[in-house]
């Protein structure tokens, strides 16, 4: 088992713009000293200030914090992270590419990659809120068709510098576009998503299917049609990874009142967590990005230490 860690998270209070820069720089650091398989960064241009009326099943009191939207713009921030570091691989769980111009994130994600030494992982998605798409201009309705064409050019750009790319929304055709990415042959492309077409992307164009907050046994229940998808596409299925995104809590169930919560998954005691991540294991998971949750920087540095010391020795990678 790998894992990779969030520097830009919806589980810390840090979400002032100083707050950001902050818990970036912090963690940043600490996932470099400790020897992290990778960081990762989250995706979000803009939301509705009245988020929490328009989605009251997923934001408000006792479930997201709405501010947790307050991210800094992933790709800035990757590039900041690639220059404080030299080993750890550097992550998008997951960048949006259907709002995105398909040529100048091209050239922006190679640049990336050249400059870090080819540590890039490239976690994409499709996008989910209508209300983002209208504001930077992109169809909602068309997003799927978009990130397919977007990612045609990202892998033709790869092997190619002057790419061929004839689609309803991409098109690029005797162009010369510098530079190619450092990884050979590829960059990691990881798929997000809880849906059969995140599957189906996954296996058409993905090395990993990166899905999200799933209990190990609906990743087992899903890895049957990823399996069939990647037939289907002509791939080995053991050249196609499963990863999750969610959340570690370290620490007891205990309220302030001193009533036990029934325990949630990767949260609790260490040997607790351990379990829960045998189970995702078995579950065929062999990569966990992880937003370590904690009430200040300080504690979310502190909770990470805690994972690395009695978490992480469990698992070899």
């Amino acid at each position: 088992m790998k894992f990779g860690i969030a520097i830009t998270t919806s589980v810390n209070p840090a979400t002032t713009s100083n707050g950001q820069a902050g818990y970036v720089k912090a963690m940043t650091d600490e996932i470099e000293r400790l020897e992290f398989d990778s960081l990762w960064v989250s995706d979000r241009t803009v939301y509705p200030h009245d988020l929490v009326d328009r989605y009251p099943e997923q934001y408000g009191p006792g479930l997201a914090d709405p501010d947790a939207q307050n991210v800094l713009e992933a790709v800035t921030t990757l590039s900041y992270a690639a220059g404080r570091t030299e080993n750890v691989r550097l992550g998008i769980s997951v960048l949006v590419l259907p709002f995105r111009n398909a040529v100048l994130n091209t050239k922006m994600l190679n640049t990336l990659d050249v400059l870090s030494g080819g540590r890039l992982i490239l976690g994409v998605g499709t996008g989910w809120m209508p209300e983002e798409f209208a504001s930077m201009g992109a169809s909602f309705d068309d997003r799927g068709h978009l990130t397919d064409e977007h990612l045609d050019l990202f892998r033709a750009s790869e092997s190619s510098l002057v790419p061929t790319v004839s689609g309803n929304h991409v098109n690029l055709k005797g162009m010369r576009l510098f530079p190619q990415s450092g990884q050979r042959p590829r960059v990691p492309v990881w798929i997000g998503g809880n849906s059969k077409r995140a599957l189906r992307r996954t296996a058409e164009y993905g090395d990993n299917w990166h899905c999200i907050r799933l209990t190990p046994e609906e990743i087992a229940g899903q890895k049957p049609l990823l399996e069939e998808a990647c037939i289907a596409a002509g791939r080995d299925t053991a050249d196609v990874g499963i990863s999750i995104r969610t959340s570690v809590t370290m620490g007891g169930t205990e309220t302030e009142h001193g009533h036990s919560e029934q325990r949630g998954l990767m949260s609790g005691e260490p040997a607790q967590i351990i379990e829960d991540i045998e189970r995702y294991e078995t579950a065929g998971v062999d990569y966990m990005v992880l937003s370590v949750v904690g009430n200040s920087i300080q504690e979310t540095v502190e909770n990470l230490n805690r994972f690395d010391t009695e978490v992480r020795p469990h698992f070899s990678n």
